[in-house]
């Protein structure tokens, strides 16, 4: 029983130990540990076991009446407290509510100061601004210069200014009336050089009129010069320029056509005449849609020329609607089927202006309809004419591509393919044409990006290092990184450096020092390794000179790889052999 109880108290103690409590400490801890052992007392001791449970039992309901007191005491406690601090809070809010009140009474009372204030300035500044009025006006009645103000009266400067203006127009006037007025003593001699001028203006005027028969260029010239005032002098004389060539060049081709001194041919002439003669006419009454038809539609097609498109590229735009050169443009083209297909200068400025004029479904039609001669100059411009910045999906480098194709372009069909994103299509067609890893790094150098260097590498079979000397030489270094970056997360980046046989100028060095600044520390470090084990490599193999020297190369070899994978390794040695 001894050591029963010797077991039991240095269980007891052990456990006022684990709760950090003293036996004569009070808490409803101690009391379960008591509780317990009185238990196992009861249950070892089968002596006093009755009595043992009877006083155990009073000591239960002893020790649950005073925890519950102790409970609802501190419960009581805690609710004084929040009952206290609610009354001091509704004490301090009321003293509150009173402060904002009397704050709005004294804020309803210097507003409404402020309001006759405010009134009371109101009608003093009116008061002002009439007593300023009428005493302006006085001023205006008793000054000679009624459109001036007082300010203007007052500035010498200003009215040094006006006193020369006026001195000007005086002596402007002086002249006009010496010029207009002359004394009756010379009328007779003024009269009479009137008259000669007249005469000589008559004759003037039937000297045009036989120049115009004999030369009708000079008409189309005088004509198309009525209308330039405002113009600079370099503008009225291209404009002079493009329309004696337009004249020059319609009479040029009607005298090739018709040189002949056959009768027939004679009227044929006559009547190609005319033509133009009303093909000008329209021209100059601004009718140009009824003078694109006409043009389209002449006879053999002998104004279906490049001299005519200028004349119509010449002519200034309309306000609302096409431009003149669009009109003609696309009748020249609606006619194709009944006439001949325009050539590749003619094709290529109807191209133009379709593009000026936003019209790439016109541009569609035409090269579907086969309606225009297609050349390089023709996609550059449909080229030039996208818009994209990343992947090419618009309709203008669709239509550029569909020329390439028709000119058998194939440099710039699979540069076409390329800005489209389908790379696969293109290095296809590429390697379908003959063309190898020159022509793939010289696409990579125009169109950089992260997919076609890593289709280059993986799939192509392109050293590594080549790729990376082609995007650094270039100035891609978003690219250049973006693209080692997608290697190492694929876990290729180790293999593709394995099986790399770049030649020794690819710049390793200047690799790792651009991952370093870019923050790739990985892909730098995995460079870095690879750079090391390929000089250990290398200079292992050029000490085999001979059988002896094999097993020595190859362990040196064999050292300086494990050296550089450990000094690469530097964050668990322990656990990376």
């Amino acid at each position: 029983m001894a050591e029963f109880i010797a077991e039991l108290e240095a269980q007891m103690k052990e456990e006022f130990q684990n709760i950090g409590t003293t036996p004569s400490q009070y808490s409803y801890e101690n009391f379960l540990i008591y509780k317990n052992a009185l238990s196992e007392l009861t249950d070892h001791s089968s002596v006093y076991r009755p009595m043992l449970t009877s006083i155990a039992s009073a000591f239960n309901s002893e020790i649950s009446v005073l925890h519950d007191a102790r409970t609802q005491s501190i419960s009581q406690r805690e609710y004084d407290r929040q009952l206290t601090h609610a009354k001091e809070t509704a004490i301090a809010l009321t003293e509150r509510v009173s402060q904002l009140v009397k704050t709005v009474e004294t804020l309803k009372y210097e507003n409404v100061s402020l309001t006759e204030s405010i009134e009371s300035m109101k009608e003093l500044v009116a008061d002002i601004s009439a007593q300023s009025l009428i005493v302006e006006e006085d001023v205006f009645e008793k000054t000679v210069i009624g459109d001036m103000t007082l300010e203007q009266m007052t500035n010498v400067n200003l009215l040094s200014r006006e006193l020369g203006k006026l001195q000007l127009r005086h002596q402007d006037m002086m002249e006009v009336q010496a010029a207009q007025f002359v004394p009756r003593s010379k009328f007779e001699e003024v009269r009479g050089v009137l008259l000669k001028k007249e005469e000589k203006k008559e004759e003037l005027q039937e000297q045009i009129l036989d120049l115009y028969k004999k030369v009708p260029a000079v008409k189309h010239l005088t004509e198309a010069l009525q209308g330039c005032e405002g113009m600079s002098f370099e503008e009225i004389l291209e404009k002079a320029k493009s329309t004696v060539k337009s004249a020059s060049a319609n009479k040029t081709q009607l005298i090739d056509m018709y040189d002949d001194e056959d009768p027939a041919k004679e009227k044929e002439a006559e009547e190609a005449l005319a033509y133009v003669e009303h093909l000008d006419e329209l021209l100059r009454d601004e009718n140009y849609a009824a003078a694109a038809h006409h043009a389209a539609n002449s006879p053999h097609g002998f104004l279906r020329t490049m001299n005519t498109i200028e004349e119509f590229k010449g002519l200034s735009d309309v306000r609302s609607g096409a431009s003149p050169l669009f009109l003609y443009c696309n009748i020249l083209m609606d006619t194709v089927p009944q006439y001949s297909r325009p050539p590749e200068d003619q094709s290529l400025e109807c191209i133009q202006a379709a593009i000026k004029e936003s019209r790439l479904d016109c541009v569609a039609q035409w090269i579907a309809n086969k309606h225009v001669t297609l050349s390089s100059a023709i996609a550059n411009v449909l080229l030039c004419n996208c818009q994209c910045r990343t992947r090419c999906d618009c309709q203008s480098g669709t239509l550029a591509l569909a020329v390439y194709r028709g000119i058998n372009d194939h440099e710039m069909l699979i540069h076409c393919l390329t800005r489209q994103g389908a790379l696969y299509r293109a290095i296809h067609y590429a390697k379908k044409q003959g063309m190898g890893k020159p022509e793939f790094l010289y696409l990579l150098k125009t169109l950089p990006s992260i997919d076609l260097s890593a289709l280059l590498v993986l799939e192509e079979g392109l050293n590594i290092g080549e790729v990376l000397q082609c995007l650094k030489e270039n100035h891609h270094d978003n690219i250049f990184i973006g693209f080692l970056r997608v290697l190492n997360e694929s876990s290729d980046l180790k293999n593709t450096l394995l099986l790399d046989e770049s030649p020794e100028s690819i710049e390793w060095e200047e690799f790792i020092e651009i991952c370093f600044e870019l923050g790739e520390k990985e892909v730098a470090e995995e460079l870095q390794a690879f750079t090391i084990s390929s000089d250990a490599m290398t200079k292992a193999v050029n000490l085999v000179n001979d059988e002896e020297d094999e097993r020595k190369g190859f362990e040196l070899g064999e050292e300086a790889i494990r050296k550089a994978v450990e000094s690469l390794s530097p964050r668990n040695p322990q656990t990376d052999p």
